[in-house]
């Protein structure tokens, strides 16, 4: 009986390895060495073009080797271009808070061609490789100072920076109108502050001083060098004040204090449409207050030989006659350095009134404001007899 079970169950158990060998999915392994897979070798036509590639590369590198500095920086200019339709799909304040950090970090090119000589003017004692600026707005943090000036901008212009901290208003804010060639923004002064302006300012100022330096080696007499290779640049800082703030005249003050020992030239902004109440500041009394506490906070300040940062204002487009008049006369009174105009506009300038984002609150700037604003800078420059500098700002 048990030898019987015995052959059972032996037959039993063959059975089911036979069976389980036949089911599909089930995988056998084997300790037999593999095969190695065959490769395939290159056609005739591929090895051709790997080495045209190759050869072209070689190539390119050894031209680009032999290219002057100037030349090879037109192409990177150049090249640029490509990136711009990608920004236009963008956000536009997250385009524009990407260009920011680009040239925070250095993702620029960098002009390396120098400015002709006649490009070049002195201002207030402080010279200017050429009359172009970057206006205050782009970079309100000074995150980007290095990287902008060695775009190639005479002076780069911060801010506007308020004393405290704060957001600015809700978002969406910043609208683009791309047909006009403009854009709306409500943005409200969002700042980080005296505090954490002063503190990059300080890290940028030494190093700033350093450049200064190490570019004193004479150079050609003909050609002034661009922020980045050759010297600093201009800064200036745009001061604005807090949206809850009661007394304006503190707030600028302040931001004097703070921000002025780093400031090639210092700006008033009271022209902002976008801060209840800041526009009135352009009256002439009030006016006519708030430079005087403001010149009094930066002349009691101890200052070296190059003495304090010269003084303007930044007006807004939007002023009757009467208004400018006022303006020209406190000026000229005070001995003010110098007025921006403009800030932007509030007013719907054809042919942007037909647009539907007219409709957005805020600040008009772009194309449609050249007009506007060139005609303000017109009768600034008569009233004030040219005993004045004025600078124009339409961006």
């Amino acid at each position: 009986m048990a030898a019987w079970s015995s052959r059972k169950l032996l037959r039993d158990v063959l059975l089911k390895r036979v069976v389980s060998n036949q089911l599909p999915g089930v995988r056998c392994f084997s300790s037999a060495p593999k095969s190695a897979p065959k490769i395939g070798h290159y056609s005739k036509k591929g090895r051709l073009l790997t080495g045209a590639t190759i050869g072209l590369l070689i190539a390119g590198g050894a031209y680009v080797s032999t290219v002057d500095e100037a030349t090879f920086c037109g192409w990177l200019f150049s090249a640029t271009k490509l990136v711009n339709p990608f920004f236009a799909l963008l956000d536009p304040e997250f385009a524009h808070n990407l260009g920011v950090s680009a040239a925070a970090r250095g993702w620029v090119p960098r002009e390396k061609r120098p400015d002709p000589s006649l490009l070049g003017l002195e201002v207030w004692g402080r010279k200017f490789s050429n009359p172009v600026g970057l206006a205050a707005g782009f970079d309100k943090n000074a995150e980007a100072v290095d990287g902008l000036l060695a775009l190639g901008f005479g002076f780069v212009e911060v801010g506007s920076v308020t004393p405290v901290p704060q957001d600015g208003n809700p978002k969406p804010r910043i609208f683009r109108l791309r047909k006009e060639g403009a854009v709306i923004n409500r943005c409200g002064f969002n700042s980080e502050g005296i505090v954490a302006v002063a503190k990059r300012l300080g890290a940028q100022h030494g190093k700033r001083k350093l450049d200064e330096t190490s570019s004193a080696s004479p150079s050609s007499n003909n050609e002034v060098k661009h922020g980045g290779k050759a010297g600093p640049g201009i800064l200036g800082v745009n001061l604005g004040k807090n949206k809850t703030s009661e007394d304006a005249a503190a707030d600028y003050v302040q931001g004097v204090h703070t921000l002025s020992q780093y400031a090639d030239y210092l700006v008033i902004n009271v022209s902002s449409p976008n801060t209840p109440g800041l526009r009135m500041l352009q009256g002439r009394k009030q006016l006519k207050d708030l430079v005087k506490k403001v010149q009094a906070a930066r002349d009691e300040m101890q200052w070296g030989e190059e003495g304090p940062p010269p003084l303007l204002v930044k007006i807004a487009p939007d002023l009757s006659k009467e208004d400018l008049e006022d303006i020209a006369a406190v000026a000229l009174a005070l001995h003010l350095d110098g007025l921006i105009i403009s800030n932007t506009t509030i007013s719907r300038p054809d042919p942007t009134s037909k647009n539907p984002l007219a409709s957005e609150t805020g600040g008009l700037s772009g194309k449609p404001l050249f007009n506007l604003s060139t005609n303000i800078l017109k009768e600034m420059y008569i009233l004030t007899r040219v005993r004045l500098l004025v600078l124009l700002c339409c961006l």
